[in-house]
């Protein structure tokens, strides 16, 4: 045998055994201190996300009371109130302190200033540079919940933050909610809102929604200039008792004015919409409620550029 011949030890199975070098290599390499140095996915990044706010915050119930559910919002509601900075604390602990966990209510608030509308049950916010568009926003809450805490401090510092980035006056709606309301009364409501923003001459008005709130938007297509629809609950509407539905149905997309669709990849409550016409829709890589703080911030920051496109 030559000296220059190399003897590869061999398993049990007749395959190269790794010798005691190639095991002291292979250690290093998989092995760093304070875990391996690289840059999770996206996709990755909610997992983590994702599964410490499980495993650590409990989900009340949200099953609105026609189905069953307890009726209470209080808990569902302080629930979706905590997730921004229960969200920001997560994601330093589970993503690193080297990335950006601020989100959107706190990057973009700017000189945004409120005021109350109590004629329609709503609150203006005034960007620092306003351009004249304006939007009625609508929360979500699955047609019963996402007053009080929620629209606080998860629903409204998103609306600031939309409102200062695209120059538009944001007129937020805290609409009236079933069961003790049926959407004949909220789309009232959403008539004198467009109605009192009207009177303000604005060059164009959008209805901006969440969830429901995207599907209570969608229902007054025809009052708007435009559409912001944000993980939209579409089939939420045909869902609803009948006492509370009445005779409202989401109009087809076609019959829509200029929409942007915003999608969650990973939605775990509303259904992906179908037909969506010649809507401009954009994939996010979020669960309906959670996402990492940089892709809360991208869904803004979308929002803001379409409401700077709208005439």
């Amino acid at each position: 045998m030559s000296a220059r011949t190399k003897v590869v030890p061999m398993a049990e199975n007749n395959t190269p055994q790794e010798t005691e070098q190639d095991q002291e290599a292979r250690f290093r390499e998989e092995f760093e201190v304070g875990g391996k140095d690289r840059q999770l996915s996206e996709e990755e990044q909610l997992e983590q996300l994702g599964s410490y706010i499980d495993a650590h915050y409990p989900v009340p119930d949200f099953t609105p009371p026609w189905a069953g559910g307890a009726g209470d919002p209080d808990p569902a509601d302080r629930y979706i109130a905590h997730l921004p900075d229960r969200t920001t604390h997560t994601a330093m602990i589970m993503l690193g302190s080297g990335l950006d966990h601020s989100m959107p209510g706190v990057a973009f608030i700017g000189g945004v200033s409120v005021d109350d509308v109590p004629e329609v049950g709503g609150a203006i916010f005034h960007p620092s540079n306003p351009t004249g568009r304006w939007a009625v926003s609508f929360h979500s809450g699955g047609w019963w919940r996402g007053s009080g805490d929620a629209l606080e401090f998860q629903w409204r510092p998103e609306v600031a933050a939309a409102a200062e980035l695209s120059g538009t006056t944001i007129l937020d709606l805290d609409y009236p909610l079933a069961p003790g309301h049926n959407l004949h009364d909220m789309n009232e409501v959403v008539g004198k809102a467009v109605g009192y923003a009207r009177h303000h001459n604005p060059v164009s008005i959008t209805g901006w929604g969440y969830s429901s709130g995207a599907a209570l938007a969608a229902i007054n297509a025809s009052l708007f200039d435009a559409l912001v629809l944000t993980f939209p609950d579409l089939g939420s509407v045909e869902k609803l008792p009948a006492e509370i539905r009445g005779d409202a149905v989401v109009p087809a997309a076609a019959a829509w004015p200029t929409t942007f669709v915003q999608i969650a990849a990973q939605d775990e409550i509303a259904e992906r919409p179908g037909e969506l016409g010649d809507a401009t829709v954009k994939e996010y890589v979020s669960r309906h409620r959670i996402s990492t703080p940089k892709v809360a911030r991208e869904k803004i920051t979308d929002v803001a550029e379409f409401l700077k496109t709208v005439c």
